[in-house]
């Protein structure tokens, strides 16, 4: 193993979207930066294996589902096939393209990068394991190695009918039938692209209701919408065993104490969580503190070791890799003796890109009266927004949670078109704390799916104009 002479200013372990955004962050501050990566590219779950390859085959979803009801647009075709091999080409040639961008950016900013698997072994020193071993030395180390699929106790899985997000994205053809485990965004995304691709899809899972992370009245509405759409959805949901019978999956489930019931599949894909990758990566060695599997941080993002930080998937915040990112620039900025604020977890916007979308940002309205907020809420649905009819998709709404003697707004959660674009107007709403007269005041173009931001604070007032 070769021990470099270098001294780093920081070192960072994992290039996702938290490790390589951090390192391009301290080296705009003038650090000098040494990435280490354990896989071949830079780039991480998100952008091989997660946000960007699961977004491009949504778009061929979207797509294709277009394409068969053509006629209602005037658009006649004699035949419409997939061909699912030219799909994972091009969704294969978008993730190669960006995973170059990537790399080119650790060029561009002078980033030392290094291919193995980093492991601490002393404070300010990496031991890295791979084709050419290393010792780096760092000032500052930053930990984003971020997460993997959980699976359930007992269950097994073979990579070929048992899947997790990474093998899925594998398949050769469409399968004709798919058993979904878990209802959170990433089982309710896949389950949206193979439904429309032609896939018989179950969905399986154990809480009471589908993306339980949102507002109740968002989760009732896209479990309706998922129905009519033909995709099966079983809550309250307990696995008895889960097995490959003759090149099939067969599953047991029992629902609410209810009798048990098989269910048998082609293929059966495992959502239901990630784990932090915090394992075997020399945390114990430094005594860095960890709960439940995750490291614990305080508000600059650093560890109980002094001069180490943790970013991601490994601390116990939002799972997402925008929260990555900035909680990555905030380390750096903090390891450069910046001045910096704690990052306010209120105001992460969640995605799921399914059909229709949902997207929120803010205080659920449940949360916002445990936190003793006397709360007031409108919804204004798309149906009533030109936009959304011409794009033939005015299925949903926008809810809007404000506390009552000012209307502040805490909340915006949306199901519809396009609201994982918009949401980021509720972000700036909720940020720069707004009240929805304010909102209602700012002029939204029309025809824009937008309006019905603007409709839904007017509703507050009782006071809608198209509703």
């Amino acid at each position: 193993m070769s021990t470099e002479s270098v001294v780093y200013d920081v070192a960072v372990i994992g290039s996702g979207p938290g490790g390589y955004v951090a390192a391009i962050k301290a080296s705009q501050l003038g650090l000098k930066v040494a990435l280490i990566e354990k896989y071949a590219k830079v780039g991480g779950t998100c952008l091989h294996w997660g946000c960007i390859p699961t977004k491009a085959l949504l778009l061929n979803a979207e797509l294709y589902e277009k394409a068969l009801h053509g006629k209602e647009f005037g658009i006649l075709y004699k035949d419409i096939n997939l061909d699912f091999r030219l799909v994972k080409a091009r969704k294969d040639k978008i993730v190669k393209k960006l995973a170059m961008g990537t790399d080119f950016l650790m060029k561009k900013n002078k980033i030392t990068t290094f291919s193995g698997k980093g492991t601490l072994t002393s404070p300010g020193t990496i031991s890295v394991a791979g084709e050419s071993p290393a010792e780096v030395r760092a000032k500052k180390i930053v930990i984003a190695t971020g997460s993997e699929a959980k699976l359930l106790p007992g269950m097994e899985l073979d990579g070929q009918c048992i899947l997790t997000n990474k093998e899925i994205l594998d398949l050769d053809s469409v399968p004709k039938s798919l058993l979904v485990v878990g209802a959170g965004a990433v089982g309710i995304e896949f389950a949206s692209i193979f439904s429309r691709f032609g896939t018989d899809v179950t969905v399986v899972e154990m809480l009471p209701r589908i993306l339980p992370v949102e507002d109740q009245e968002v989760s009732d509405e896209l479990r309706k919408l998922l129905a009519k759409r033909r995709i099966k959805i079983i809550t309250d949901a307990r696995f008895e065993n889960l097995t490959v019978q003759d090149g099939k999956v067969q599953a047991t489930v029992s629902v609410a104490g209810g009798p048990a019931q098989t269910i048998t599949t082609d293929k059966a894909l495992i959502a239901v969580g990630r784990k932090p990758v915090t394992e075997g990566i020399g945390l114990e060695r430094l005594g860095v503190a960890t709960t439940k599997g995750f490291i614990t941080v305080d508000e600059h993002m650093e560890t109980s070791v002094p001069g180490v930080f943790a970013i991601g998937d490994i601390v116990p915040t939002q799972q997402l890799a925008h929260v990555a990112s900035h909680e990555g620039i905030l380390a750096m900025r903090h390891i450069a003796g910046e001045s910096t604020e704690p990052l306010n977890y209120d105001l992460v916007p969640g995605c799921t890109y399914c059909s229709p979308e949902v997207a929120s940002v803010g205080l659920r309205e449940s949360a916002a009266r445990e936190r003793g907020y006397d709360v007031v809420t409108s919804k204004f649905p798309f149906a009533a927004i030109g936009k959304a009819t011409i794009l033939g998709e005015n299925e949903g709404f926008v809810k809007l949670v404000c506390e009552k003697k000012y209307k502040q707004v805490l909340g915006m959660h949306m199901i519809g078109p396009h609201v994982t674009e918009l949401v980021a107007e509720g972000t700036a709403i909720i940020g720069l704390e707004a009240c929805a007269e304010d909102v209602s005041h700012l002029i939204h173009a029309h025809p824009t799916v937008s309006e019905g931001i603007m409709e839904a604070a007017h509703a507050i007032y009782g006071a809608a104009i198209h509703f």
